[in-house]
């Protein structure tokens, strides 16, 4: 008889099931990411010489950069995400073992690449990233907003290579398929900006209002890619349907997902490193 934890699964897990472990792992995939985001900003301020504030949301940079520096320190954070999402979603090792772990997987390469093309999006309103690296350049207004259109057919081809995911994991079933797109967007996106909203609250950040709204804007938009997975429902037909091998509630998730909320709040407060 096959062990249970690898044993293949005959039947896809329920709708409830496959909602509470996408949501889980959605939340848990991009306050890792995030993370990982804002490190990459740190240790390239690093190597360029100038110490700083690492906080849940972001970094402040010590000293007196340079533009040059500045901007270099600003891009490479949607670089970082965006190069290690695509790389993430091309190797997935773990999905041939089908548990949550492949989900969270699943998540982050996603909204890593999510991240990057959503702060391209906010370019031309001089929010974020590449909003405050475009001022800094002087970009033409009509540049600023090629660089949007780009952030825009990036958001949809992110949604198209994870439509044979929904299609794979879920299967034909519309309930099935809303539970691992539609509503963790929904329900991820709600979480999402309210724990934005209360890290940047209690921090003591000097923090301009346009930083602020790009927070909470990325919050709003980290998750979009999956319902908007359903445009290519008809592309994906013949996606063999391989069943997840989920419990029916992600215990281990749930715990990591409250450390993780734990050390967001944590680092609200800042810790100085360099």
């Amino acid at each position: 008889m096959a062990n249970q934890d690898t044993a293949v699964p005959t039947a896809l897990p329920s709708s409830r099931t496959l909602l509470l472990h996408s949501l889980v792992a959605a939340l848990i995939a991009s306050a890792l990411m995030i993370v990982v985001h804002e490190l990459a900003h740190l240790v390239t301020g690093l190597a360029l010489g100038h110490p700083g504030t690492l906080y849940s949301f972001g970094v402040t940079h010590h000293g007196d950069p340079s533009a040059p520096d500045q901007v270099v320190m600003l891009l490479a954070g949607p670089v970082f995400s965006l190069v290690t999402g695509v790389l993430l979603q091309i190797w997935t090792p773990l999905r041939h073992r089908g548990g949550f772990a492949h989900l969270v997987w699943l998540w982050f390469a996603f909204t890593s690449v999510q991240e990057a093309v959503t702060y391209l999006c906010l370019t031309p309103f001089g929010a974020g990233d590449t909003g405050v690296a475009a001022r800094l350049l002087g970009l033409p207004v009509l540049v600023q907003f090629v660089v949007l259109l780009l952030g825009v057919a990036g958001m949809f081809a992110n949604a198209r290579a994870f439509a044979p995911h929904m299609a794979r994991h879920a299967g034909t079933d519309p309930h099935r398929r809303n539970a691992m797109t539609l509503f963790p967007w929904l329900y991820g996106m709600i979480a999402a900006v309210l724990l934005s909203l209360l890290y940047v609250t209690i921090s003591p950040a000097d923090m301009p209002a346009g930083a602020r709204i790009a927070v909470l804007a990325a919050g709003t938009g980290t998750f979009v890619f999956a319902p908007m997975a359903h445009i290519f429902a008809r592309r994906v037909q013949d996606v063999p349907v391989e069943p997840l091998h989920l419990r029916s509630v992600p215990v281990v998730g749930l715990v990591l997902l409250a450390l993780l909320v734990a050390g967001n709040i944590l680092l609200s407060f800042g810790v100085d490193i360099g």
